[in-house]
């Protein structure tokens, strides 16, 4: 008896399909299957906008690359494509960045938010596509437990460079000098 393999979607055929104009879903395409997700929590967005702020401070300070934050497009090859909260790109792989069609392979940085329904392809999914593609640096921010984890890549795999609850500063590798204040992230109010 023959074996019938799933046929697996692809980005190009992805960015051709027809969605309504009010649907409040974000779409991801991880192993050729559509993730759909539902649209970020108050709480989401504003850790998300507190972690841009500080990166923005930042490389308005030390111009080392660009950074980006949803919806915005990264693909990794033509069956894998996420739309990462944040990501970070240094002037070295600038050329990653097509201005017309989104992050064209493994940013620096990538930083997940979690929300309900996304720890499981946060922490599984995501994580291992992250890794299997060499992004350089993964953070997972927690905002229901004050907490960030910051995964680097050391020989071809994720170890942990740092976990934090409630306070803190959580530092980069890929970006000397930056840290993020736990306290001023997760801030009530």
């Amino acid at each position: 008896m023959a074996e019938v393999l799933e046929k697996k979607l692809t980005w190009k055929v992805f960015r051709e399909m027809e969605f309504p104009d009010n649907d409040r879903f974000i779409y991801e395409l991880i192993n050729g299957t559509l993730v759909k997700k539902a649209a970020p929590k108050p709480l989401h967005q504003l850790v998300s906008r507190r972690m841009t702020k500080f990166l923005e401070q930042f490389l308005e300070k030390n111009p080392a690359g660009e950074f980006f934050y949803a919806p915005i497009d990264v693909f990794f090859d033509d069956v894998n494509g996420t739309q990462p909260d944040i990501c970070y790109v240094s002037k070295e792989r600038s050329f990653l960045i097509d201005m017309n069609e989104g992050i064209l392979g493994a940013p620096d940085i990538i930083v997940e938010i979690l929300s309900p329904g996304s720890v499981r392809y946060d922490r599984g999914d995501k994580k291992d596509l992250y890794e299997k593609f060499a992004v350089k640096e993964y953070w997972i921010i927690d905002p229901n437990n004050k907490a960030v984890e910051v995964y680097a890549m050391r020989e071809n795999a994720y170890h942990v460079h740092v976990i934090f609850e409630a306070e803190g500063k959580a530092p980069s590798l890929q970006l000397p000098g930056f840290e993020v204040d736990l306290q001023e992230l997760f801030k009530e109010g």
